[in-house]
C-alpha cells in the first residue's frame, strides 16, 4: 500500500498511527503529513494517519453494538471484556450458559458504539500487558481502568 500526503489540516480528519491501539506499526498506515522540525535547519517531522476519521458516527445516535465489561465470582481480579450486536445482559446470558461456568457473569459496565469488534480489538490491543491468556478476552485490570481505556478508544469514532 502507497501513503499519501495530505495537508496539516486535512490531517486532523483522520487518527494518527500512534493513537491506533489495534496497530501502530507502519504498514497500518494511510496517510503522512510534513511539517518543519524542532531541529531547523531543513528538517521535517514526518506523522503517520490511519484511514481512520475522527467521530466517524457522529451523526448517527448511540450506535448498535456494546462493547462490554463482564465479572464473574469465581474468577475474582478478572474482567472480561468484548463486544456484542446483542443487548450486554443477553451475551452475560450466553456466556452463562455454558457448562464450565459455575457461576453467572454480571454485566459491570457496557458501552454503546457502531463498530464494537475494532473497538473491542484496539481495546484488546491496548491492554495486551493486563491479558492474562493472549486467546481469551480476561484482563487482571480494575473497572475504572476497562472503563477508561473503553471510552478513550470508542470516544475517537463517535
Amino acid at each position: 500500500m502507497s501513503l499519501d500526503k495530505i495537508t496539516v489540516k486535512k490531517a486532523k480528519q483522520f487518527i494518527p498511527l500512534k493513537e491506533n491501539y489495534g496497530n501502530t506499526d507502519l504498514e497500518h498506515a494511510r496517510y503522512f503529513t510534513l511539517t518543519p522540525s524542532e531541529k531547523g535547519d531543513g528538517w521535517e517531522t514526518v506523522t503517520y494517519y490511519t484511514d481512520k476519521k475522527y467521530g466517524l458516527y457522529a451523526d448517527k445516535g448511540d450506535g448498535d453494538q456494546w462493547v462490554y465489561v463482564l465479572s464473574n465470582p469465581t474468577q475474582p481480579g478478572l474482567l472480561k471484556i468484548g463486544y456484542t450486536k446483542k443487548l450486554p445482559e443477553e451475551r452475560a446470558k450466553q456466556i452463562s450458559s455454558a457448562t464450565g461456568v459455575a457461576l453467572p457473569y454480571k454485566v459491570e459496565w457496557a458501552y454503546q458504539c457502531f463498530n464494537g469488534e475494532m473497538v473491542e480489538r484496539e481495546v484488546h490491543h491496548k491492554l495486551k500487558a493486563q491479558r492474562v491468556n493472549s486467546s481469551k478476552e480476561f484482563f487482571q485490570i480494575s473497572l475504572e481502568e476497562a472503563k477508561e481505556t473503553i471510552n478513550l478508544i470508542g470516544s475517537k469514532f463517535k
